[in-house]
């Protein structure tokens, strides 16, 4: 069955940036118009920034029925007003998180699906990159913990499940085409598989451990997983499994993207 690319689907982003509203027909302004509205709307995209950041953090900490808006006010100086201004409630709040974590970690996703490493090894690396996500960006741990605890408060935590289920797949169609996997494999069945195991170990060491064994955790899942699904036991994906998810790790700290 034929299915759409998935790169511009993992590049998809909903919503804008702030930006500087055009001047209607016919409309002027003077120099010091001008740098006031700059300012202004400068002051505007900052104040947004302190409330995510703010939000982040409290929603990572506390998750997201626990958060009141109160809360996330408590922790910035800033007055009801101004949050009421960009945000008219909790879930927009959270929903622009979910959007900024999923931008971020997509971002990521597609310089991996762009790169010339194989399927598995790919998906290994992956993994540790995004680890270092979690460990270093409260937007993705929080967005994190939004998508995997509040989905049925959130109407757009769903499409970033599904978002990464395709780049698993395609990096396993990669895998498949270079003979890495085992004959018959069911690729559907294994991306899914893939990411849910991604999600459960990233959700157990975030329970256990505040996240500071994920990267155990995962040298220690590919080699049970993909040791079912690759042709060759020795495969590096399985057998390197250790180095690949900290080499992942450490262009993920160093700069988002693999090397």
């Amino acid at each position: 069955m034929s299915r759409d690319p998935v790169e511009p689907r993992l590049k998809r982003i909903v919503g804008t940036p702030l930006t500087t509203r055009p001047l209607r027909a016919g409309s002027t302004l003077t120099g010091g118009d001008g740098e006031r509205m700059v300012q202004q709307q400068q002051r505007a995209i900052e104040t947004k920034e302190q409330l995510l950041s703010a939000a982040a953090e409290v929603f990572g900490r506390q998750g997201y029925r626990a958060t009141t808006l109160n809360d996330i006010l408590g922790s910035t100086n800033l007055t009801q007003g101004a949050l009421y201004f960009h945000f008219k409630s909790k879930v927009g709040i959270a929903e622009e998180i979910l959007r900024r974590q999923h931008e971020l970690s997509n971002a990521l996703g597609a310089s991996f699906l762009q790169s010339g490493d194989g399927g598995l090894v790919s998906i290994v690396r992956l993994s540790g990159a995004l680890a270092a996500q979690i460990l270093t960006e409260p937007i993705v741990r929080a967005g994190l913990r939004l998508g995997t605890e509040s989905a049925e408060d959130l109407p757009g935590a769903a499409a970033p499940y599904r978002d990464w289920i395709e780049m698993a797949h395609e990096l396993l169609r990669r895998a498949d085409t270079e003979g890495d996997l085992r004959p018959g494999l069911n690729l559907e069945a294994a991306a899914e598989l893939v990411i849910s195991a991604f999600t459960g170990t990233q959700f157990v060491s975030a329970a256990l451990s505040g996240s500071a064994d994920l990267l155990e955790r995962l040298e220690r899942l590919w080699p049970v997983l993909l040791g079912g699904m690759a042709g060759d036991p020795g495969h590096p994906a399985v057998a390197r499994a250790s180095e690949l998810v900290r080499a992942g790790a450490s262009t993920g700290m160093d700069a988002g993207i693999p090397s």
